[in-house]
C-alpha cells in the first residue's frame, strides 16, 4: 500500500525539522568552542576583560565567602585593589573588581539579574560626573559591550533593563538563543583565521608570547590558577605608562591641556538614560537585601580647578536622591581632602600608591556596612519618584 503524499509531506517536514534543530545545537556548541579561548587570551580583543563578567558573577555565586563586587568604570577598575581590601576585612570577606574600562550604568545594568543571583553582600556603584553623560556619544562602545554581554547570557539574565535600552540600540541586544548565536558567529571567520595562522606559521597563542601591553587587556582562563586572584586584583597598567613616565616637559605640557578636560564633564541633573539605569540597578539590588556603597572617585586635584562652580550640581543632586534609600551608604572621594599628585596615573585614575590609599579609606566603609547586612532592608520606594 502506497503512502499517502499528506504522510510523505509530513514525514519530510519532520526530518527537516529535526536536521534544523540538529544544525543549530550543533552550531551553536561549535561556535562557542571555537571563539570562547580566543576572546579570553586577546587573540580577537584587545580588553578580553569585556568578556568575563557572566564567568565572573558565577564564580563569586559559587565562593562561599561573604562577597564585595565593586562596579563602574575605568576609574573603579584602577583604583580597586581587592586584594588589600580583602586583607583587610579578614579571610571570610572576597573583594572583586569587576569594573571594566569605559564601562557606564547602561552596559553594567544588563548584569543586574545575574549579580542578584550570585547574592553578594554588597556591590559598589560607581557615580562621578564622566558617568551622567549621553550615551548615544558612545554608540561603537555601547554596541560592543551590548553584543559582547548579551551573547554570553540566557533567559535567566533577561529583566527590568530591557525597557531601558533603546530602541535604536535594540539590534544589538540577544534576548534569545538564535540572536546570541547570531552575534557570536560574527567572531567565527575571525577565530578560524587565527587558527589557521597559529597552525600553518606554528605561532603561538597570545596566552604564550603575550608582551606588557597585551598583559593589560588579557585575562587569565577559567581554570587557571590565577583567575579567582585576577578577579580581585586585575592586571593594571605600570605606573610609567603615566605620569611616572613623563618628562618635566611633558608633564607640564599635560598639566596645560590634559587636566583641563575634566571640567568639560556636564552631568545630567536627573531624568536621563544614566539615572534610569541607576535606579533599575540600585532599587534591584536593595529589593533583594543586596547593600549598595555609592563611590565617587578623586580627581587630580590641578583637574578640580577646572570645575565650574555649580557645574558638577547633577552628581550631587544624584549621589543625594540615593542616600536617602535604605540600604544605601554613600563613599564620595571627589572633594576630599589629602589626594596628592602622587597617588595619581593621569588626571582622573589612581595609581598604585593611590589604589593603597583608596584601599585604606574605603575598607572602614565596607566594614561598618557588613555589620549591618544581616538587618533586612525593606527597601519600598517607587524609583521614579
Amino acid at each position: 500500500m502506497q503512502a499517502q503524499p499528506e504522510a510523505e509531506s509530513r514525514d519530510i517536514f519532520l526530518s527537516i525539522s529535526v536536521a534544523l534543530i540538529v544544525w543549530f545545537l550543533v552550531a551553536n556548541s561549535l561556535s562557542s568552542l571555537l571563539i570562547e579561548p580566543l576572546l579570553h587570551d586577546s587573540s580577537l580583543l584587545t580588553q578580553s576583560r569585556y568578556y568575563i563578567t557572566r564567568d565572573a558573577l558565577d564564580t563569586i555565586s559559587d565562593d562561599g565567602k561573604i562577597s564585595i563586587v565593586g562596579m563602574g568604570s575605568s576609574m573603579t577598575f584602577k583604583a580597586l585593589d581587592g586584594k588589600c581590601i580583602g586583607d583587610k576585612l579578614g579571610d571570610d570577606v572576597m573583594v572583586y573588581n569587576l569594573a571594566q574600562p569605559k564601562s557606564i550604568a547602561y552596559t553594567d545594568m544588563l548584569h543586574i539579574p545575574r549579580l542578584v543571583n550570585s547574592t553578594p553582600e554588597i556591590v559598589m556603584i560607581e557615580i562621578g560626573p564622566n558617568l551622567l553623560g549621553n550615551t548615544s556619544v558612545a554608540s561603537e562602545y555601547v554596541e560592543l559591550r551590548f553584543k559582547l554581554d548579551t551573547m554570553k547570557q540566557n533567559s535567566s539574565d533577561i529583566g527590568g533593563w530591557v525597557e531601558i535600552i533603546d530602541p535604536k540600540h535594540r539590534e544589538w541586544v540577544a534576548l534569545n538563543e538564535i540572536e546570541r548565536m547570531k552575534f557570536r558567529q560574527e567572531y567565527v571567520p575571525a577565530s578560524i583565521e587565527e587558527l589557521l595562522d597559529r597552525l600553518v606559521n606554528d605561532e603561538k597563542t597570545l596566552g604564550e608570547i603575550r608582551t606588557e601591553a597585551q598583559m593589560y587587556g588579557w585575562v587569565p582562563s577559567l581554570d587557571s590558577e590565577t583567575w579567582n586572584d585576577y578577579l580581585q586584583l586585575p592586571i593594571f597598567p605600570p605606573d610609567r605608562w603615566g605620569f611616572d613616565g613623563m618628562s618635566v616637559e611633558e608633564r607640564e605640557e599635560y598639566n596645560i591641556t590634559t587636566m583641563m578636560k575634566t571640567g568639560n564633564y556636564r552631568p545630567a541633573h536627573h531624568s536621563s538614560q544614566a539615572h534610569a539605569a541607576l535606579d533599575y540597578e540600585i532599587s534591584t539590588l536593595l529589593k533583594n537585601d543586596i547593600h549598595v556603597i555609592i563611590v565617587s572617585l578623586p580627581h587630580h586635584p590641578t583637574a578640580l580647578t577646572y570645575v565650574e562652580d555649580g557645574g558638577w550640581g547633577g552628581v550631587n543632586e544624584t549621589i543625594s536622591k540615593y542616600s536617602q534609600w535604605p540600604g544605601v551608604t554613600v563613599f564620595d572621594q571627589t572633594w576630599e581632602s589629602g589626594w596628592e599628585d602622587e597617588h595619581f596615573y593621569d588626571r582622573n585614575h589612581l595609581d598604585d600608591e593611590g589604589r593603597i590609599e583608596f584601599c585604606h579609606r574605603i575598607a572602614p566603609v565596607i566594614e561598618q556596612v557588613l555589620n549591618v547586612t544581616d538587618e533586612p532592608i525593606n527597601f519600598d520606594l517607587d524609583p521614579n519618584q
